[in-house]
């Protein structure tokens, strides 16, 4: 009796994903593009997605790009030109209020008063009336 593990369903990432690893796991020969998603879900995915429901703050979102950003880079750069476009579409922690959040969160010393005084700084160089300041997505240098 062979079981299908039903269709995908793009809106439930982390279903698909477990999906994805159960036809893995009940597939006799897997092709090597299979075998690359299943390595991705595996080294990028499922961690990232434990480390976001651990440590679920804002000022951790930051940590969580750098994170699967940096463990993306094994990818071979066919696929690494697939997931850069989507990274930089959400890129919203890597805005410099959300850098400086993490940094001064984080658990180094220097750092974070070396934070604390970027933030001291860019108060008294900032513009001089008191609006809202337009968020602009940062564009991320892979």
């Amino acid at each position: 009796m062979k079981h299908q593990p039903g269709t995908l369903n793009l809106a439930r990432w982390l279903t698909t994903a477990n999906r994805i690893l159960r036809l893995y796991i009940s597939t006799s020969d897997p092709s090597n593009e299979f075998i690359t998603l299943v390595v991705f879900i595996l080294r990028v995915y499922a961690p990232s997605w434990f480390q976001i429901k651990v440590h679920h703050s804002i000022k951790d979102g930051s940590r969580h790009l750098w994170h699967f950003i940096s463990s993306s880079r094994y990818l071979p750069k066919k696929y690494r030109d697939i997931i850069e476009p989507v990274i930089s579409r959400n890129v919203y922690f890597a805005a410099p209020e959300n850098m400086l959040l993490a940094m001064l969160t984080g658990e180094r010393c220097h750092i974070r008063t070396l934070t604390v005084w970027r933030i001291i700084k860019a108060r008294e160089i900032g513009p001089d009336d008191n609006c809202v300041r337009r968020f602009i997505t940062p564009a991320v240098n892979f």
